[in-house]
């Protein structure tokens, strides 16, 4: 009798999720190395909304993958601002200085794009929640292509504004009710 069958696992569904998850995870690597793939998954981005396939073609052409592990800092705050990125896989975790969260990011979610358009170094720290992958955009190059394709900057930018304006009326939601409750709280 062999050990598998002495132990009471049942080694062929292990090994069947063991190869479900390479599999997933190589679909994850050539997507990116398929131009064709990674512009279909750009058009998911928000970001990107609007974008010609050739506009996605230039970004794609600029963008690097990046890994990181869970709990791995990617931003601290006061480091300087060199590129942004935009969550592929996994979560992440927007913290303050006192290490509460402010919120998380999900797959398409942006980080960065703050400091990278205004130049002021990061003002909050990012942190993984778990393993994620990223689509990484460096200042410096994404502004390169903005002044050769005024058209890909019009439509980048109004779609940040649109991501940041919609933060924004987040925040102040939750700055109302937490407002509210300070009252509440000041009253009795």
């Amino acid at each position: 009798m062999n050990e598998t069958r002495r132990s009471g696992i049942d080694r062929r569904q292990q090994n069947s999720t063991q190869n479900n998850e390479q599999r997933k995870n190589t679909e994850q690597r050539n997507s990116l190395k398929d131009p064709d793939v990674a512009i279909q998954r750009f058009k998911n981005i928000p970001m990107f909304k609007g974008l010609t396939t050739d506009q996605l073609k230039k970004l794609l052409h600029i963008s690097s993958i990046k890994k990181f592990k869970e709990q791995e800092h990617i931003y601290r705050i006061g480091e300087e601002s060199n590129g942004m990125f935009i969550l592929l896989k996994g979560k992440i975790s927007i913290m303050f200085n006192n290490g509460l969260e402010l919120l998380s990011i999900t797959p398409t979610g942006t980080v960065g794009e703050m400091g990278l358009f205004t130049g002021e170094k990061r003002s909050a720290s990012v942190l993984t929640v778990t393993e994620c992958i990223a689509l990484f955009l460096y200042k410096e190059e994404l502004f390169a292509l903005f002044n050769n394709d005024s058209n890909l900057a019009n439509k980048v930018l109004l779609n940040v504004i649109n991501d940041l304006s919609k933060k924004m009326r987040k925040d102040n939601t939750q700055l109302e009710e937490l407002l509210y409750r300070v009252r509440a709280l000041d009253s009795l």
